[in-house]
């Protein structure tokens, strides 16, 4: 079969093995660009995710140097100019290049404005934290965030106080609504098994003598308010 009867599932899988990670998207834009249906994801490829991930970086750099700026009387110097701080820096720049979730993207502000400011982490923690950030999904962290400050979470995303009510069961789903309770409760069981929680998802099954935020004090565990605590930027004074 001739290079040019190859079929363009054929050629990506050649490039592969021959041809750089370049080479293999430009073989699959052009193939896509021939495809009237699939021109509009050649163009996402040539256009709109390279814009979005530098729109998100200029970002993300501007909300960091004026954190630096605010926060610089607290500023560790001398941690700045360590190999630490420039593997934080440049894996935090990397997740948020790789995560569109706002999020995400403010655990890693989090985590690189803690390290400049010089916490009692450890750097063996701080790598732990960094990799937990990577692995957790957008819902683990929104759990997480509402155990650990209802109130405040609640305040975020505008939801109303008393509209939490019941158990778990309950109010899960009107605190990260569109989600299903079962997939809730995966998540939570994720948290558990991480070391976040003192609970397991069988709280959802369990009947309960109290009700709504009452439900929610001391579950998250020490090490959980750690990771919370490393994961967000300090409050301006």
């Amino acid at each position: 079969m001739s290079s040019d009867n190859k079929s363009l599932v054929q050629k990506v899988k050649q490039a592969a093995v021959t041809g750089s990670a370049e080479h293999i998207l430009n073989i699959l834009k052009a193939g896509l660009a021939t495809t009237p249906f699939c021109g509009g994801i050649a163009s996402l490829m040539s256009d709109y995710i390279p814009n979005a991930k530098f729109e998100r970086l200029e970002k993300f750099a501007n909300q960091i140097a004026e954190d630096l700026v605010e926060l610089q009387s607290k500023v560790d110097e001398t941690k700045i100019h360590t190999d630490e701080f420039a593997y934080i820096f440049e894996e935090c720049f990397r997740g948020v290049a790789e995560n569109y979730q706002k999020e995400k993207i403010e655990a890693f502000r989090g985590i690189l404005i803690n390290t400049a400011v010089g916490s009692n982490v450890s750097e063996d923690e701080k790598e732990f934290f960094l990799n937990l950030v990577n692995t957790l999904s957008v819902l683990h962290i929104r759990i997480l965030k509402f155990m650990d400050s209802p109130v405040e979470y609640l305040s975020t995303y505008n939801i109303p106080q008393e509209s939490i009510h019941g158990g778990f069961s309950q109010f899960f789903p009107v605190a990260i609504p569109g989600v299903s309770v079962e997939v809730i409760q995966s998540a939570f069981g994720d948290l558990h098994q991480y070391g976040f929680t003192n609970t397991d998802k069988s709280i959802f099954n369990t009947m309960t003598s109290g009700e709504g935020l009452n439900l929610l004090g001391n579950r998250v565990t020490e090490f959980g308010h750690k990771f919370m605590n490393f994961c967000l930027t300090p409050k301006y004074k």
